[in-house]
């Protein structure tokens, strides 16, 4: 069975030819998602008797499709079948750039230089407290208002499948929905400090409040439904990465191995006051200083 990510779109073709003669038909896709679900995505007619299809990936699991054809020409396919599987996150170097940087051009040490690329972009995670790729399917998080007017969330990077919900009863059902015009999305223009490309990460209301409900145990008023993460890996936090990818390489010999993400996480990077500097204006909650 073929494996497939979490998110991607799988692009399927039937070709209605009995007796080698391609011949128009009424035809219907039917994908069943891994919970069961049955949908029959819209198909296009793309030339006689050739149809094609397309659907997401949009839970983990395994799909399952097959082609009707009826009227003229009467025919069920076989069904066909993908694994849609979680993607283990990325790094934020290739390891074709951190070979580059150390100008290492064998490949005897790709494995633990790949491990190094994964203990850098972890870390950087860590101290930045956020993650710089983005997720292809969008999924609910919820969160408590700031204030009255001002709901901070994960980062997302795009408006595409986004839906804000509010829980205006305490009782977490979310029933309603708000339109975009009830709601800013900040930073504007996707402009931080002047740099272009960042992801949404505030919302602002309009000519409304946010609903609070107060209390050490309040449900969370607020549904977001999105793609999160960035767009782009930024060019400071990419090459922060081949830096702090080099230190941990260089750590193979040590007790702890080049994997050992306590013994390099914001500690050593507060050691490299070079990374600190690529890092530090993509902290989520920067550092004050006195």
């Amino acid at each position: 069975m073929t494996t497939r990510n979490v998110g991607d779109q799988v692009d399927t073709r039937y070709i209605v030819a009995p007796n080698g003669t391609l011949t128009d038909a009424t035809v219907v896709l039917t994908v069943t998602d891994p919970a069961g679900n049955p949908t029959t995505p819209s198909v296009t007619h793309t030339s006689p008797g050739v149809y094609d299809a397309s659907f997401t990936l949009t839970t983990a699991g395994t799909w399952f499709w097959y082609w009707t054809a009826s009227g003229t020409v009467v025919d069920v396919t076989p069904p066909e079948s993908v694994l849609a599987a979680s993607p283990a996150p990325p790094t934020y170097a290739s390891l074709a750039e951190l070979k580059a940087y150390l100008g290492e051009t064998g490949t005897s040490f790709d494995p633990q230089l790949l491990d190094s690329l994964v203990t850098a972009s972890r870390g950087i995670e860590h101290y930045c407290g956020r993650r710089f790729y983005p997720d292809q399917a969008a999924t609910a998080r919820v969160y408590r208002p700031r204030d009255s007017l001002v709901v901070l969330v994960d980062d997302f990077w795009t408006t595409t499948g986004l839906v804000v919900k509010v829980d205006t009863a305490g009782d977490a059902t979310y029933g309603l929905t708000l339109t975009s015009a009830s709601y800013q999305l900040e930073p504007l223009n996707g402009v931080n400090d002047g740099e272009a490309g960042w992801p949404y990460s505030r919302l602002c209301a309009v000519n409304a409040a946010w609903p609070s409900i107060w209390g050490n145990n309040a449900i969370p008023s607020v549904q977001i439904t999105a793609r999160w993460g960035w767009a782009a890996v930024p060019g400071p936090v990419k090459q922060a990465c081949v830096y702090l990818a080099e230190e941990a390489f260089k750590l193979k010999g040590s007790p702890f191995g080049v994997a050992n993400f306590d013994q390099f996480g914001p500690i050593r990077m507060r050691e490299n006051p070079r990374v600190m500097s690529m890092l530090n204006p993509y902290r989520r909650f920067p550092l004050l200083v006195a």
